[in-house]
């Protein structure tokens, strides 16, 4: 009779094998899941300059402005009384990720003296449609038929008077650019029905969408042909705008079951 004294080694080695293959499995549909980020610095951590002051979002490479309204990019190189990070002028925020982050009036009702209206009146709107729109460009075209989520945080400035529904992201085939102030009338894919109100927390804005095919340009901000409510949220001083810390812009790809859930 033979006997094969490898026996219990072979079979050892097998299980071995069988373990890393299941684990080499396991590892390969983690990184399946986990599809990358379609939106270029979508943390605003890369920049060309350091901000100094208000409306320099631009800074932050591949991001600008769909009006002549212009958001604003923070750091914590930057100085309390405009752009810095924790404290700022729109009030005390860190990032939700990384250490930038980008912001934009959401809202500004504002008022000027009407002198040549009713004495009791004194007062007309002035900029009370006015809002900003942070936008980046993607690196191609989305795929016609595909599903695709956005999300994105946003916080209330502590400063912030006012409060809003609406805020949500359009992705647009064109490269919008507007002379003005004004509300955006195209409609967003995804946006948020809830008057976003609590100061300092940061709050994600999340969907779904399936592409046209043509779509290039990523915009976010107020979108009142979809929904738009507002709320005065008034202690002390009324400052008469909604204004929103923005970070964690993510485009990505999703699988129709997975757009369900």
């Amino acid at each position: 009779m033979t006997t094969n004294i490898n026996g219990p080694m072979v079979r050892s080695s097998c299980v071995a094998l069988l373990v890393m293959a299941s684990l080499a499995h396991s590892n390969l549909l983690a990184q399946t899941a986990a599809v990358k980020n379609l939106v270029p610095n979508g943390s605003f951590e890369e920049v060309s300059k350091e901000p100094k002051t208000f409306d320099q979002l631009s800074r932050a490479q591949g991001w600008g402005d769909v009006t002549i309204g212009m958001a604003e990019l923070f750091s914590k190189s930057a100085s309390v009384k405009t752009v810095g990070i924790p404290e700022n002028f729109y009030g005390t925020m860190e990032p939700h990720e990384g250490a930038r982050y980008a912001g934009f009036f959401a809202w500004k009702d504002d008022q000027r003296r009407d002198y040549d209206g009713d004495p009791e009146d004194p007062f007309m709107p002035g900029w009370s449609a006015y809002s900003e729109y942070p936008w980046i460009e993607l690196p191609s075209t989305l795929k016609e038929g595909q599903v695709y989520e956005v999300s994105f945080q946003v916080a209330l400035a502590g400063n912030s008077d006012r409060a809003v529904a609406g805020i949500g992201a359009l992705v647009s085939p064109l490269e919008l650019n507007y002379q003005n102030r004004s509300f955006l009338r195209e409609r967003p894919q995804v946006v948020e029905t809830k008057i976003l109100e609590e100061r300092g927390v940061w709050v994600e804005v999340k969907g779904t969408f399936k592409a046209d095919g043509d779509e290039r340009y990523l915009i976010i901000g107020t979108f009142p042909t979809a929904i738009f409510e507002t709320k005065r949220i008034i202690e002390g001083p009324d400052n008469q705008y909604a204004y929103y810390y923005l970070d964690s812009v993510v485009l990505r790809e999703v699988h129709e079951e997975e757009a369900g859930k």
